[in-house]
């Protein structure tokens, strides 16, 4: 229990559009510093999470070691385990996550049911059973979920099997689906809001389709050995409940995750007992010597799991957001099957299955056929601007915080607005300048999406974002150069035009003025991008002549007072200008100076601050604009 003192505001909208509104308001707070939280006690919930706590307390230092046994043994353990992901490598959750198993590699529901199996078939070894086998595997369930930290996953999975196994020693059995709807009615009644929690309704898809599909899908599978067939079959069941809503709200469809269930599921098992052991090795007081040849174990399991999720990313479909209407039909579909038999259960899943198929593999909106678009995407503070015309689609920026190290940002934050937008593929990512409000986005979108090219500017590298995103770039097999001034980048039918590119060096906002600028035209409409480029660099434009008139302007460095000089803006006449800046930031952004500049050559304003999302159909003949609209 603390006290703190911040800033607190609205939420204000999601990233994507598809989140259902929720009847509560929503508020985030600010905190300059750690020094602002003020311990003033403990919760229960801190109580109930010391063995957490203490046991991650007992793990070997990060760094004390060789960087394998961090990255390979302590990170996984942690996670799998403890459910602390802080220390996981950005390499290794790229690939999980690609591939659909991220799941496997965080305490989930799915763990807790591996545990309890794994319990299970220990007691049978040593001949226990009734009551004190059902009091030994609910102890079990209730110390994994708090060592695991009260993830709320395996709260949520634990809540069930607890109810169904309390009901069994209370001598008042439940049916699988009556103690599934008896948690339910106790998580919602605790806890109302988990109402309006996406994990908390995977959960529940989950574990009523192991509850309805488990045993079918176990009848088709061999007979030994039970247990590792018996966990196939559940993952199995779970992944054909959860998949529409994960098309849904995540726009995935893990086909490898299901191709490689037979292998990963008894995988991440054995890291279960692997890991369980190691861990009472060190809450023992063990050092890693002796316990060096279980850890080189659990080492070359988790290499293996990483590598099956590495192959599984190759068939794992990310797809443009489908309509709710159809992904709750294909769930109506799915619960229908499950509540008949015979030749009308099949008929019912086959239905659902072929829904799911279409969902997945329909094309998403593409861009104006004549003309182009270009939105403004609101990512707070930063540029990320989408050109789209036909199937083509180019990026320039993908926002960020001014966390250097926040490089999930696009994840959260970029990827839902693509996603939703029906972009799966770019033709190229454009990086304008190395600040974070421009580049942290970009490392999500090169690691998830299908990228043509990534370009930037010939200016000096500050943070390294160039050489990291180029070497991401290299990772996925996406060519990655810098644009000089002067170069042309050709479509059939559109053109990028380079106006300003590095550049020497000049005193004020140095790396700002050695943004990338650029000109995009097509079928005689133009919009000019001119990244954080401040006045040193517009009158460097004006001197050598490059600056050519455009329908569009993106004012530069987010409508500061140190751009869009009034030379710089006549010579461009632009019909219409677009800001992008974070709704109250601390810069002042849009300037007053800006914006009277503006207004004095009659330029409409379109700012992402008090109007979120923007688009611009540069059709021909006439301009189209749309919003999202936060007034």
């Amino acid at each position: 229990r603390c006290i703190v003192v911040g800033h607190l505001e609205s939420e204000g909208l999601p990233a994507s559009e598809r989140d259902i509104p929720t009847p509560f308001p929503s508020y985030r707070m600010s905190v300059k510093s750690a020094l602002r939280f003020q311990r003033t006690g403990r919760t229960l919930l801190s109580w109930l999470a010391a063995p957490n706590l203490w046991l991650f307390e007992r793990l070997p230092n990060p760094g004390a070691r060789d960087p394998g046994f961090d990255r390979d043994v302590r990170a996984p353990l942690s996670a799998l385990l403890l459910g602390r992901t802080s220390d996981l490598d950005r390499g290794m959750v790229a690939h999980f996550r690609r591939g659909g198993l991220y799941h496997l590699l965080v305490i989930s529901g799915l763990h807790v049911a591996l545990a309890a199996g794994i319990l299970l078939a220990l007691l049978r070894l040593l001949n226990v059973s009734g009551k004190r086998r059902d009091g030994l595997i609910l102890a079990g369930i209730v110390a994994f979920v708090l060592v695991g930290g009260a993830n709320p996953p395996a709260v949520r999975a634990g809540l069930v099997f607890g109810i169904y196994l309390l009901a069994r020693l209370i001598e008042r059995p439940l049916s699988a689906r009556q103690a599934i709807g008896l948690s339910a009615l106790v998580l919602f009644g605790v806890a109302p809001l988990q109402v309006w929690s996406v994990g908390a309704v995977l959960t529940f898809a989950a574990v009523c389709g192991i509850a309805w599909f488990g045993e079918p899908i176990r009848k088709l599978l061999p007979a030994r050995p039970a247990g590792v067939f018996s966990g196939i079959a559940a993952a199995l069941a779970a992944q054909a409940a959860t998949a529409p809503i994960l098309l849904w709200r995540f726009n995935v469809l893990s086909v490898g995750a299901w191709l490689t269930a037979p292998v990963t599921v008894p995988l991440a098992a054995a890291l279960i007992v692997c890991g369980a052991l190691l861990l009472g090795g060190f809450a023992a007081g063990l050092s890693l010597a002796p316990l060096a040849p279980l850890a080189g174990l659990f080492a070359f399991g988790s290499r293996i799991l990483e590598w099956l999720a590495d192959r599984a990313s190759g068939i794992a479909l990310l797809r443009p957001t489908p309509p709710l209407s159809l992904v709750v039909g294909t769930c109506l579909l799915t619960a229908a099957a499950a509540l008949v038999s015979g030749r009308r259960r099949a008929v019912l899943a086959g239905s659902a299955a072929l829904l799911l198929a279409f969902l997945a593999l329909r094309p998403g909106p593409s861009g104006p056929d004549r003309g182009f678009s270009l939105e403004a995407l609101d990512v707070g503070q930063g540029d990320a601007l989408l050109l789209r015309w036909n199937r083509h689609a180019v990026l320039i920026d993908g926002g960020g915080t001014f966390d250097l190290d926040a490089r999930d940002f696009g994840r959260t934050r970029l990827l839902p607005k693509l996603l939703d937008r029906g972009v799966t593929a770019l033709d190229a990512a454009i990086l304008t300048h190395p600040h974070p409000d421009h580049a942290l986005g970009l490392f999500a979108v090169i690691e998830e999406l299908r990228v043509g090219a990534f370009w930037h500017s010939t200016g000096d590298d500050e943070n390294d974002f160039y050489r990291d995103l180029d070497r991401s770039a290299s990772q996925r097999a996406v060519p990655a150069r810098s644009l000089a001034a002067g170069e042309r980048v050709e479509w059939r039918d559109a053109r990028l035009t380079v106006i300003h590119s590095g550049g020497p060096r000049v005193k004020t906002d140095a790396t700002n003025n050695q943004s990338l600028v650029f000109l995009f035209e097509r079928h005689g409409r133009r919009a000019l991008l001119t990244g954080d480029a401040g006045a040193a660099a517009e009158a460097m434009m004006l001197r050598e002549g490059r600056v050519l008139r455009a329908d569009v302007l993106k004012v530069g460095h987010h409508g500061s007072r140190g751009s869009s000089t009034p030379a710089f803006v006549a010579a461009i006449a632009p019909r219409l200008a677009l800001i992008s800046c974070g709704r109250g930031n601390r810069f002042g952004h849009p300037a007053r100076e800006t914006l009277s500049t503006l207004s004095a050559f009659d330029v409409p304003v379109l700012r992402t601050d008090s109007l979120s999302d923007l688009r611009a159909d540069l059709l021909e003949g006439h301009t189209r604009l749309a919003w999202r609209g936060l007034r």
